[in-house]
């Protein structure tokens, strides 16, 4: 029997101008989620991360160390701009399984030494 996923975000935003405004729940699934978790403590520059492919991924869940001071910036290879995804938090990334990219790289300001950014993959 294949592994499942289902990964949900939702939210509430408060106080804004407008009132406030829900958010999801947004639910990803995957009927044969891949399971695995990378660590890895980033180095200064571009880090590249291997998208495992057996089974064929669905997405992954990035969280980045809460004590993080240096900013890490989204890539999808060396060299490109990117997106800058911040110091602290968590980052959802979701793709059809039949096309997963085979690598991304997360570009951190500085070596983030002693902390772990923690990739679920599903």
């Amino acid at each position: 029997m294949a592994a499942t996923a289902n990964i949900t975000v939702s939210g509430n935003f408060s106080s804004l101008a407008t009132g406030s405004r829900t958010v999801g729940p947004n639910t990803v699934t995957s009927t044969n989620a891949n399971g695995q978790v990378q660590q890895i403590v980033l180095q200064s520059g571009a880090n590249t991360v291997t998208v495992p492919s057996t089974p064929a991924t669905t997405g992954c869940v990035i969280v980045l160390p809460s004590t993080n001071t240096a900013l890490t910036t989204l890539k999808g290879v060396t060299g490109d701009t990117g997106v800058p995804i911040g110091k602290v938090g968590t980052i959802m990334l979701s793709w059809d399984s039949g096309n997963a990219p085979s690598s991304f790289c997360l570009t951190s300001a500085s070596t983030q030494t002693g902390l772990v950014t923690e990739i679920s993959f599903f």
